[in-house]
């Protein structure tokens, strides 16, 4: 520390009064909030040294009690404000996990010198020698401004008085101007909250928060709010609030903190607009550990009255709708929702588990029935139990609408009952416009019947929920892939991998794009990244790992030696599992093997395995068209036509 106090002094072409805490650059006044300037002064006072967070929060906020995230914001707003005034130089240098240094070379302002404000049309020089003589020179100014005399006393009040209105008028106009930014939130973002110096808790306490509110949120169709899975990823990180609200292309987000003490638990929440950063609304709550559900409750209220939001009847009992009053089971389900949204096999196990400990807490947990129903759907063999899972979800609310979005999955891919499906997806959309997966799903059924155009409008509505959704992004370039629009399918597939390089089913829909335009190369490549993230998915041990690896090199070797059509012969086998007889079919297809790709294709069909779904879609069996035994396939799945 240097421990010497410049209260008068310039850096850069800024003046500041640490005294006084006021600044000027170019002799005009900086408009800039008390903290950042506290935060300026305390910078300054100890140019050229680190200053921890902790000693920043400890002489800015003193007594408060403010998360460290707080301090970050207000000195990237600091930075912004300096840089927003023409200096390109790094004033504020960060030092990770530690704190903050002053750079800047910075002058103390003598007796003598000179401080310019510009003022709308005046300009005052205020020649600076001593604070207390300066003091002294304003109080005798305001003695004669008073004076008796009716010549000096009369325009003085009129100009009084106009400055009074004018005041009134500004108030008036910040008001309004509040009013305006609150309509112009459209869509908001809620990131997962902070869990800071609290008790150890469960796991994801900070995401079960926003999950929430983002559930009874969505509910609201004045508003769009992005999903769970959209804010997944922003768990734990530190990277500045505005900047995830630009990822995800919204108007406003909110975020906040949670601390917990044995019987306590004390949540502060903010919601800033990402245009300009502007703070809209904050809160503070508290109440005991076992009145937490109406602490959300609360947060949930006031987040709307804060955005001037008219509701329907329907959406205030769905704003504070309580889906469980298991704080166990809503972990649980909590938790399975995240394995769930990798959209991996091994998520998809460890989801199963953590469904059913959630509905063995509350059996009447209906979300939960939801989410086993989910899991239960990608196996064909286990098809009853999910509809059954949904059955007992839409007993207990029937308006539930990830029930209904759930029941067309299944009568989609399970029963290709399209219309049906169709039905449903449509419910779940007028019951909540913001569930993303109904429309996803929607998609996927359109497409299935060949309704492209329409599909691709589902999921670009998908995408504007969630824009950082790698398997809407993965299953809109499959869309295109369906279409014969290759360029724009690998773009989709490629964004998808952007977001997560080891998601599988982008790795599939390459390699068949790659097939269709003849880039076989590619289409190994993609065909052996996909592989070895299946080979993966329940045993990463050194042993499997490096027997995976001698698989994928005995892949190598066949492709080198006889091309892709000695690979693909390769990957044709028979079998009794419907999975693999679909994917034989695909094989024999692209191979122009007819009959076998046909006869494999009837096996797949019998077993109802779930790629069958796709058959009227995929381009790969362009070449069966008018073949009497596809067109019957067609036919008895209701796809002819």
């Amino acid at each position: 520390m240097n421990g010497e106090t410049l209260h008068l002094c310039e850096f850069g072409g800024f003046r500041l009064n640490a005294r006084k805490k006021t600044l000027w650059y170019d002799g005009a006044p900086v408009p800039m909030p008390l903290k950042e300037l506290e935060l300026l002064c305390v910078l300054i006072e100890n140019r050229g040294e680190l200053v921890t967070k902790e000693e920043l929060l400890d002489k800015v906020w003193e007594e408060s009690f403010v998360e460290e995230s707080n301090l970050s914001r207000h000195i990237y707003l600091l930075r912004k404000t300096l840089k927003n005034f023409g200096e390109s130089e790094e004033f504020i240098q960060n030092v990770p996990r530690r704190g903050y240094r002053f750079m800047g070379n910075v002058r103390q302002i003598g007796s003598g010198e000179v401080i310019i404000e510009k003022h709308t049309q005046t300009r005052t020089l205020i020649e600076i020698q001593d604070e207390d003589e300066f003091s002294q020179r304003k109080h005798t100014n305001r003695k004669t401004i008073f004076s008796k005399n009716p010549r000096v006393a009369a325009p003085f009040l009129a100009a009084l008085l106009v400055a009074l209105f004018g005041a009134a008028g500004f108030l008036g106009y910040q008001n309004w101007q509040a009013k305006t930014s609150v309509s112009e939130i459209k869509s908001i973002a809620v990131l997962p909250f902070k869990t800071i110096n609290g008790e150890k808790t469960d796991e994801h306490q900070g995401l079960g928060l926003a999950d929430v509110l983002i559930t009874r949120l969505s509910n609201i169709k004045e508003i769009n709010v992005r999903p769970t899975n959209a804010v997944l990823s922003f768990e734990n990180q530190e990277q500045d609030s505005i900047v995830y609200g630009e990822k995800l292309n919204v108007d406003a987000v909110l975020e906040g903190t949670i601390y917990r003490t044995n019987d306590k638990v004390r949540v502060t929440a903010r919601l800033l607009k990402v245009s300009d950063q502007s703070p809209i609304w904050a809160g503070q709550f508290e109440t005991t550990l076992h009145d937490e559900l109406r602490l959300q409750d609360e947060i949930a209220l006031q987040l709307v009255d804060a955005l001037a939001l008219n509701l329907s009847g329907s959406e205030k009992n769905a704003l504070t709708k309580r889906y469980t009053e298991s704080a166990d089971a809503y972990q649980f389900y909590l938790k399975g929702r995240y394995e769930w949204n990798k959209r991996s096999w091994a998520g998809a196990i460890e989801a199963e588990r953590l469904f059913r400990n959630a509905i063995e807490k509350d059996p009447n947990f209906t979300l939960a029935y939801v989410g086993l129903a989910d899991t239960l759907a990608m196996s064909i063999d286990r098809s009853t139990e999910a509809f059954g899972a949904i059955q007992k979800s839409l007993e207990r609310d029937p308006n539930l609408a990830e029930a209904h979005a759930s029941l067309g999955f299944l009568k989609m891919f399970h029963r290709w009952q399209w219309q049906e499906a169709e039905s449903a997806f449509v419910k779940s959309i007028e019951l909540n416009p913001n569930y993303a997966t109904a429309h996803h799903w929607y998609a996927e059924v359109l497409a299935i019947q060949g309704k492209n155009e329409e599909a691709k409008a589902e999921m670009r509505r998908a995408l504007e929920i969630n824009p950082l959704s790698y398997n809407f992004l993965a299953d809109l370039g499959q869309i295109y892939y369906f279409v014969g629009e290759y360029k724009e399918a690998e773009e989709y597939c490629r964004q998808a991998l952007e977001i997560n390089p080891d998601f599988q089913f982008a790795h599939d829909y390459l390699r068949a794009i790659y097939i269709q335009t003849g880039e076989y190369d590619k289409a190994f490549e993609s065909e052996l990244a996909a592989q070895k993230i299946f080979g993966l998915f329940a045993n990463e041990s050194a042993e499997r790992k490096k027997s995976l690896e001698a698989y994928l090199d005995t892949q190598r070797k066949i492709y080198r030696e006889g091309g892709i059509r000695k690979y693909a012969e390769s990957q044709t086998v028979e079998s009794h599992d419907p999975a693999v007889n679909y994917g034989s079919a695909t094989r024999y297809a692209f191979l122009g093997e007819k009959e076998k790709a046909l006869d494999c294709l009837e096996k797949a069909y019998a077993g109802k395995a779930f790629g069958v779904a796709f058959i009227k879609a995929d381009r790969v069996f362009d070449g069966l068209r008018d073949e009497p035994r596809y067109r019957e396939i067609l036919r008895k799945m209701s796809l002819a036509g």
